[in-house]
């Protein structure tokens, strides 16, 4: 059931990382009312979604026929896909084919990244996926809203990433340390997500980050968050780094084996830069810091 005078969401994705934090902004927000995709096999989740007063559509993105149904109604869809090579653009196309059927005005395709606007394809594996959906809007009633957040703080103080040797509480980077880069938690880039899908208004690209900081600054403000020192330490040129990258290229069982340095390249290169920043269009959202994050996180960083 649609609730009067709120703009309706699909949200696609709503049990991962990202889409969770989604459906947290979004029930926040009393103008927006929320419907989640499903797949039939996810029942308990479904169920959890459902208490909370989140509609519920079954379908699945790689299933067409079950797409009609889940965009009726809808005034904006929301894309928390992941990035699933055979699923990613496949799964995109099915959606903004389904939301210009139905006359859904915007779409907000699974972005959250540096500009891949700016990069080449060939410059990272998941925004190669982006530059294939983003044409995919070319001749459309339906519009994009790309949402483009520099990195997840989260992901880089995740203890199973390669961001950082926590054993030796290092920060690795290549460059001269002068660059700076776009940082954002997975919470404020949901609530950044939730403004825009409220903004009926919203340009067709908006970027947003938490804070700006070079890797050096990135590495004192995680000190001073997790009260403890972690050490920003060069590893070379901006060419050694394209070597290192070309060499896994050559050698890797697979693209994740690489896909890391490649991110890393985009923010300390420039590359990737977000700017002009959009913060100041909501300015009622107040973006955690890197160091507020580092302690919030702090307890699942490890110690040694």
């Amino acid at each position: 059931m649609t609730i009067p005078n709120k703009r309706r969401l699909l949200l696609v994705g709503a049990t991962g990382m990202l889409g969770s934090a989604i459906v947290e902004a979004v029930l926040g927000r009393s103008e927006l009312s929320l419907r989640a995709l499903m797949r039939p096999g996810e029942p308990d989740a479904a169920a959890a979604l459902r208490a909370r007063g989140v509609e519920i559509a079954e379908g699945d993105v790689m299933t067409p026929s079950s797409l009609p149904a889940a965009v009726e109604g809808v005034d904006v869809v929301v894309s928390a896909l992941g990035n699933d090579p055979h699923i990613f653009v496949p799964g995109h196309q099915n959606l903004i084919d389904a939301a210009e059927r139905a006359g859904v005005s915007r779409f907000v395709p699974s972005d959250f990244s540096f500009d891949f606007f700016k990069l080449e394809a060939r410059e990272n594996f998941n925004y190669a996926m982006r530059k294939q959906v983003a044409p995919l809007f070319d001749g459309r009633r339906v519009r994009p809203v790309h949402i483009l957040i520099g990195v997840f703080m989260d992901t880089m103080l995740d203890p199973r990433g390669s961001s950082i040797d926590w054993n030796n509480k290092v920060l690795p980077y290549f460059g001269d340390g002068a660059q700076p880069g776009d940082f954002t938690s997975v919470a404020d880039t949901a609530r950044y997500v939730a403004a825009a899908c409220a903004d009926p208004s919203a340009p067709e690209v908006l970027r947003f980050a938490g804070e700006v900081l070079t890797m050096p600054h990135f590495a004192e403000a995680i000190s001073r968050g997790l009260g403890r020192r972690i050490e920003a330490r060069r590893q070379g040129s901006l060419d050694d780094l394209l070597h290192l990258i070309a060499e896994k290229q050559r050698t890797a069982a697979n693209p994740f084996e690489w896909l890391g340095l490649q991110y890393h390249h985009n923010m300390v290169s420039g590359r990737g830069k977000l700017t002009p920043l959009d913060n100041a269009r909501y300015p009622d959202i107040q973006p955690e810091t890197v160091e507020q994050c580092a302690h919030r996180t702090k307890s699942t960083t490890p110690e040694a």
